[in-house]
């Protein structure tokens, strides 16, 4: 009786240690921009190496990063600039669909959403790409994950990810 007490008792303790609080935290980055990250989701200086914000969960197989590029080095409009982009999304997969591209406003700063999917090694990617044009900048929230059903069961996640950018004023 007492190894069933002890052995419940530290299955109990390791599913707690397992959970996550969930409450999104705030993150500032290189006092430039912010973003709330979802709890379960931890700093991961290898899903792009040499971007500023690179936040992953490997088990749940979902991964965000954020990167930019100076206007003045880009040289180009904002619509050749998006299309370039999606295009280098679109190169690494097989058969890749644009299943949503819609121009919006974040933070008051023009802004282009954009969902891409195809496979890559023989497993469906679903990418979520938002490029925002800043006074100087262009800045990409891009989030991905792997298969359908994780793209559905983490859409308030990835949405919340990206809707969150804000520049730091």
């Amino acid at each position: 009786m007492r190894y069933l007490s002890v052995t419940l008792l530290s299955v109990l303790l390791f599913a707690q240690s397992c959970s996550y609080n969930q409450q999104p935290k705030t993150v500032v980055i290189d006092n430039q921009f912010s973003m709330l990250v979802p709890s379960f989701m931890k700093e991961d200086k290898e899903v792009r190496p040499g971007s500023p914000f690179q936040y992953a969960n490997r088990f749940r197989n979902l991964y965000s990063t954020v990167f930019f590029d100076k206007k003045d080095a880009v040289k180009l409009p904002v619509e050749q600039y998006y299309n370039s982009q999606i295009q280098i999304i679109k190169n690494v997969l097989e058969k890749p669909m644009v299943t949503d591209s819609a121009g919006i406003t974040i933070d008051g700063q023009h802004a282009i959403h954009t969902e891409v999917f195809g496979k890559m090694q023989g497993e469906y990617i679903y990418y979520s790409h938002l490029l925002i044009e800043a006074p100087d900048k262009y800045y990409q929230v891009c989030v991905w994950t792997r298969g359908e059903d994780r793209k559905l069961k983490y859409a308030k996640d990835i949405e919340g990810l990206l809707y969150s950018f804000k520049l730091v004023k």
